[in-house]
């Protein structure tokens, strides 16, 4: 008999088994690095759109679920799945987990992390069902994972204060950030330094400090985020730390676009108008400036010799923030010795016809004027005036007396009837348009000290052509229908030596802020809800290389910023705008200034000579090459979600 007969049988199972092995793994190989790859670019949008969902929303329930539909989407599991746990963390990460009916499981570790922002990691595992491959194994199916994190929100991408110059770092010379004078310096956000800080007094930041080449600064110490306790810190607070080995990449943002045109020297206007100055405008002492919205290009920079320059609108006759029929202590357009505030006079009028009802009034008045961008026009009305009372007679009409305050074209008037009182409600009646052009060289006079006053006064008599016996205070009237309700009031002054806030964010117009930096409209220049495309009568200030900022002691500014202008309030072109400004900055105050936005001076110094330079509430920022703060150190809030430059998108970490 033949030895070899019947290996034949032997080698083919052989071959078989190794041929199966193979299309095993050409086969259900290829489909698994499929269903991973189509798994992970799952996670990975999941990831991503859970932080860009927190970022829109403010909500994790509705971050969590976009990305549990997009995981599902991804992947054509389209039955909804069973998912448990969606809510916010607290001071412990939460855990969601969905279950869909093929038994893929997706997971979300979701985590407040305080100043650096919100974490989302998300993870999937998915069964592979196993063509060739079964008749190899037990029939048990393997289970393929894929894992991604994100992060949105970290404070490091929108710092407080940032520094971009190396020096002290390197093996260089010098000093990034410094503080040169004893005491306090108090920062809520992030301070980043691509360079060395140098701390005389001490540095307190209620989040996280970067010092690029220091493992630990001296006298820097950081708090609970964002209330600025001391450590330990109770949740929703978060610690902040000391952290090393980070570069901050200037943003490199581009300079604004002005219009405009060339714009003369400023001399008595107290209206200025967006453009070209090609002179330093060394505002005087004792003179008020108002800043129509637009871009300011100072191109032989910018002094301020003791002129208060706003573009705040306000109204005459401000009234405490808790007590509308008392005059306010500070009047804002009264700082530092300037009379440019404007009162109000209500008085009785004899009146042969059309006289109006008998009883007292109540009258509040606010001050209008446009804010202009792209050529479309965008309504203005500031808080309401202090409320006024008058009785009116037989045959009596009201007249009402306004010496002007600065930017105001016109002022609404509102009206209770009698009886209603100073608490209202109150219904537009009325328009009284300034006329004539407002000068600074005699406002000693205003607000009825004397007859004689250089920015005006407007005269107007309210009779039954404006309040009939149909006129009635409307809560449904749209703004600037007869019977509207006025705009909100203002808020507490910070301190007690300083004016009154502006009104709150509204949720929904009208309530809110409708003048200043929490007023909100759509390219349309519809009311919106903040934050919105456009905040009219917004201004930033563009100085190009030439020039410098220098804001004495003796004088302020106040301005705002806005959305069109993507929240630069001052801005100096660096090395990716050339020719970069590379000058040196002053920042001083008399009183009371305030820079709302984000002050962007790349390759630029930047030296703040005194605590009042920043009022102390939010601000979007400051980048600058280097920065050095002395005197009366300043305390600094960062808030550039309200204030800043459009915020870094959520970015996978992993």
């Amino acid at each position: 008999m033949d030895p070899q007969r019947g290996q034949a049988i032997v080698l083919i199972a052989i071959m078989i088994a190794v041929v199966v092995g193979m299309a095993a793994l050409a086969v259900d190989g290829s489909r698994a690095y499929a269903l991973r790859r189509d798994l992970q670019a799952a996670v990975d949008a999941a990831a991503l759109a859970a932080g860009d969902a927190l970022q829109q929303t403010g909500s994790y329930s509705t971050a969590e679920q976009a990305a549990t539909g997009i995981f599902g989407s991804n992947l054509r599991l389209y039955a909804a799945p069973s998912c448990a746990g969606y809510g916010s963390p607290g001071a412990n990460a939460r855990t969601v987990t969905c279950t869909y009916s093929d038994s893929t499981v997706l997971t979300q570790v979701v985590s407040a992390l305080g100043p650096q922002g919100s974490q989302f990691v998300i993870a999937a595992t998915r069964a592979l069902v196993l063509e060739f491959a079964q008749i190899l194994t037990s029939g048990a199916a393997p289970r393929l994972t894929a894992t991604a994190s994100s992060g949105v929100n970290n404070l490091f991408f929108a710092p407080t204060i940032a520094a971009l110059d190396h020096a002290g770092c390197d093996g260089t010379g010098g000093t990034a950030i410094s503080v040169t004078s004893g005491g306090t310096m108090n920062v809520v956000g992030d301070v980043v330094s691509n360079g060395a800080i140098s701390l005389l007094g001490s540095l307190q930041v209620a989040g996280d400090a970067y010092a690029r080449c220091q493992a630990s600064v001296s006298n820097l110490v950081t708090t609970c985020f964002p209330s600025g306790d001391p450590t330990p810190c109770t949740y929703p607070d978060v610690a902040g730390a000391t952290r090393t080995g980070h570069t901050f990449i200037d943003p490199n943002y581009p300079p604004p676009a002005v219009a405009g045109g060339p714009q003369g020297s400023p001399f008595d206007n107290v209206l200025l108008s967006p453009g070209d100055y090609a002179a330093d405008p060394a505002f005087r002492s004792g003179r008020c400036y108002f800043l129509a919205g637009g871009v300011y290009r100072w191109l032989a920079g910018y002094t301020n010799n003791g002129s208060f320059v706003s573009n705040e609108l306000k109204p005459p006759d401000e009234p405490q923030y808790n007590n509308n029929t008392q005059l306010a202590g500070h009047q804002m357009w009264n700082t530092d010795n300037v009379h440019c505030a404007g009162a109000l006079k209500v008085t009785s009028v004899g009146q042969s016809s059309r006289t109006l009802r008998e009883g007292t009034w109540s009258i509040l008045v606010t001050s209008v004027r446009p804010g202009v961008y792209n050529g479309v026009p965008y309504g203005r009305e500031s808080a309401p005036s202090y409320c006024h009372t008058v009785f009116i007679g037989d045959s009596q009409a009201m007249q009402l007396q306004i010496s002007n305050v600065p930017g105001a074209i016109s002022y609404n008037v509102y009206a209770a009837p009698p009886n209603n009182g100073c608490s209202g409600p109150f219904g537009l009646a009325g328009n009284i348009p300034s006329v004539g052009t407002q000068q600074n060289d005699n406002t000693g006079g205003c607000a009825f000290v004397s007859s004689t006053c250089s920015l005006g006064t407007e005269t107007a008599v309210f009779d039954a052509t404006l309040l009939g016996l149909s006129f009635s205070p409307n809560a449904l009237a749209a703004p600037g229908v007869v019977g509207a309700y006025p705009p909100s009031g203002e808020t507490a002054p910070l301190r007690s030596n300083l004016p009154n806030e502006n009104a709150n964010l509204g949720a929904l117009p009208p309530a809110g802020d409708r003048a200043n930096e929490n007023h909100c409209d759509t390219t349309a220049g519809a009311l919106a809800a903040c934050p919105a495309p456009i905040t009219p009568g917004a201004v930033a200030f563009y100085i190009p290389s030439g020039g410098c900022v220098n804001d004495t002691s003796s004088g302020d500014v106040y301005i705002f910023s806005g959305y069109q202008y993507n929240w630069m309030v001052l801005y100096e072109p660096g090395l990716a705008n050339p020719p970069a400004n590379t000058c040196s900055n002053t920042l001083g105050a008399a009183t009371d200034s305030a820079f709302i936005g984000l002050i962007y001076t790349p390759s630029a110094s930047i030296s703040v000579q005194k605590a009042s330079a920043f009022r102390t509430d939010e601000g979007g920022g400051v980048i600058a090459d280097t920065l050095t703060f002395g005197g009366q150190l300043p305390t600094i809030i960062g808030d550039t979600v309200d204030y800043g430059p459009v915020p870094q998108a959520s970015r996978l970490t992993a």
